[in-house]
């Protein structure tokens, strides 16, 4: 599908939050275009000279409500992408407390599914630090699941995400929802945001 249908994508380019754009597979339309994710991610590296980028589904997921019919398990096979060419993969966890359905409420089971049963690389989750029963029910599905022995886990506290996305004036939705009907779910997002943004700060003063 062509990137010209994701408004989000060219808001962010015009406020300057995002450089440079690329497509690859069956999308196309962006700055540069890639075969597939591995031609994709070293176009980041070597044309685009990105410090860090953001690697997403385009419009056209698919779900049947089982564990493997969902386009959403590309997760795994980007994350081991990232990996075999020598990058680190920050997993952004899908985490709601909108959706009311038992197999999306807390942590989603395409999460689950796609980093603890398809992913072949240890990889870096942050999980945003949540208050009252949503923390207590988030950090139990990770304790309970064993993420911490599969991959590298960070509670992050320091986000500001929702903030910033009001400052930025970005207008984002995930199923129809506003980052106000689901903290959760758009915390989860500036998590990974803010620990890339550790990295970068942290080379840079090296």
């Amino acid at each position: 599908l062509p990137l010209a249908f994701s408004k989000l994508a060219a808001s962010l380019k015009e406020k300057g939050l995002i450089d440079s754009t690329i497509t690859i597979g069956h999308a196309f339309g962006g700055d540069f275009e890639a075969v597939n994710i591995y031609s994709g991610l070293l176009a980041a590296k070597h044309i685009v000279k990105a410090n860090a980028c953001i690697v997403a589904m385009g419009p056209g997921v698919v779900g049947t409500g089982t564990s493997f019919g969902t386009t959403a398990l590309e997760t795994a096979p980007i994350l081991d992408a990232v990996d075999s060419l020598g990058g680190r993969g920050i997993a952004v966890p899908r985490i709601s407390f909108a959706d009311k359905r038992p197999r999306h409420y807390g942590l989603s089971h395409h999460t689950i599914t796609a980093l603890m049963r398809l992913c072949h690389t240890t990889c870096h989750v942050p999980f945003p630090k949540l208050k009252g029963d949503q923390g207590q029910k988030l950090q139990q599905q990770v304790e309970e699941l064993g993420f911490a022995r599969r991959h590298h886990i960070y509670w992050v506290d320091e986000d500001r995400t929702l903030e910033l996305l009001e400052e930025y004036q970005v207008a984002v939705t995930s199923m129809g929802r506003k980052p106000a009907d689901d903290p959760a779910c758009f915390r989860a997002g500036g998590a990974a945001g803010w620990l890339a943004a550790q990295w970068l700060l942290d080379n840079k003063h090296r």
